[in-house]
């Protein structure tokens, strides 16, 4: 008993010594050392300046000037008949350019006829004329055959009072002086009548003339021109055609009146108001097959739409209309009034939509930023102008967009100067 008691401590006794040995002699292990990623980034010294920012507009082409030309009515036929058709959809057409015509021998005859109602009247007038000349001067004549056989008459009554002349003689000369001064009265009647009837032919004549022009203007009408410069957008006929009065026939819009209409946000509106109160000029661009099509803001609509984002806005095109359609839908950059103590960054720079980082100790600060709007740099790229009092001339902002942004990350810069 006592020997196992005795084995069992010196097993013990060298456990201890054992376990204490290898603790002692155990290796002892180096501390590790974690060291801070570092990301390489691009930064910008910037420079708060006076620039105009730009605005993304979208707009459509229109023009107050459309027109729809239709056929005209004739007098002889309800039906027209299209004789020739002289353009295309899609062309360009000057003032007074023939577009179609229209068959015109119906009215050819109806100017005939009218023609020679008028030279009927005239004709009439003339022999008016001619006979009132022929009254006034067979009146003085007619008076003095009358004066002698008023004389003839007075003999004769001498004559029978004295039984020297029979009584059927005196009635005889009776009669004459009866006869003549009925002559005489009709020719006065006809002299004091003879302007009423000249007037009365004078208005059947106007009426003819009137209705003479109607008729060249009816013809006229059969060739249908272009009301203004302008271009095609519809021809509704061909060759052929039997068509009534009214149907329509060509439509086209003014393309010296071509404006362009875009909705201001309502975020401008203000700005962009004050601006055409205080008349200041508001230029925009656009960019359309390789050109760049000058516009200006001529005004602003009478009424705000319903539901609407903001005001529409009417633009002059000033170059480049020719390439544009009516009914174009076209994105314009407008300049805005210029703005201070704004600083240029381009797009990268902008974390979500207002925040930005600048650069600190090499460490990124985040700050929140006004947004004024676009700027389009010399060499034509795309920037956005930001205001905010944290910025400070030639502060470091970062230009590098890193998916773990975040407020204290450590970072090392290649510098980017960016300029007006």
């Amino acid at each position: 008993m006592l020997q196992k008691f005795s084995l069992s401590v010196i097993i013990l006794a060298i456990s201890i010594v054992g376990f204490t040995y290898l603790y002692l002699t155990r290796p002892v292990s180096q501390p590790v050392t974690i060291k801070e990623q570092t990301w390489i980034v691009t930064t910008t010294r910037i420079k708060p300046t006076t620039l105009s920012p730009t605005v993304t507009l979208y707009g459509k082409v229109e023009s107050p000037r459309s027109a729809t030309l239709r056929a005209p009515s004739i007098s002889l036929n309800n039906l027209l008949t299209i004789k020739e058709v002289l353009i295309l959809e899609g062309e360009k057409v000057t003032k007074g350019q023939a577009l179609i015509k229209l068959d015109n021998a119906d009215s050819q005859l109806n100017l005939r006829q009218r023609e020679a109602d008028i030279a009927d009247l005239q004709a009439s007038i003339d022999l008016e004329n001619q006979r009132h000349n022929n009254d006034v001067n067979s009146i003085e004549k007619e008076e003095k055959l009358l004066s002698l056989i008023k004389k003839s008459l007075e003999r004769a009554k001498k004559l029978e009072k004295q039984k020297l002349a029979s009584e059927a003689a005196l009635e005889e000369s009776q009669q004459f002086v009866e006869k003549q001064e009925l002559t005489v009265n009709n020719r006065r009647s006809e002299i004091k009548n003879h302007k009423a009837r000249l007037a009365q032919y004078q208005a059947r004549l106007d009426r003819a003339i009137s209705l003479r022009d109607a008729a060249k203007l009816e013809l006229e009408r059969l060739t249908i021109t272009a009301p203004f410069n302008g271009m095609i957008t519809q021809v509704a006929v061909s060759i052929g055609d039997r068509i009534s009065s009214g149907s329509i026939l060509i439509t086209l819009y003014d393309t010296t009146h071509t404006k362009l209409r875009a909705q201001i946000p309502n975020r401008y509106q203000e700005e962009v108001l004050a601006a055409l109160q205080n008349k200041q000029i508001l230029f925009a661009t656009i960019q359309w097959l390789g050109q760049t099509i000058q516009l200006q803001l001529d005004r602003v609509a009478g009424q705000i739409n319903a539901n609407s984002g903001g005001i529409d806005g009417l633009f002059q095109i000033k170059t480049g209309k020719e390439t544009l359609r009516l009914g174009q839908f076209l994105s314009l950059a407008l300049q805005l009034p210029e703005q201070q103590n704004v600083i240029v960054l381009p797009f990268e720079a902008i974390y979500g939509t207002n925040r930005i980082y600048r650069l600190v100790d090499e460490r990124m600060r985040g700050l929140t930023i006004e947004r004024i709007g676009n700027y389009i740099s010399p060499t034509g790229e795309s920037q956005i102008l930001v205001r905010s009092e944290q910025l400070k001339l030639d502060d470091e902002v970062i230009i590098t967009q890193l998916p773990n942004a975040m407020d204290g990350l450590n970072v090392r810069t290649s510098t980017l100067n960016i300029s007006k």
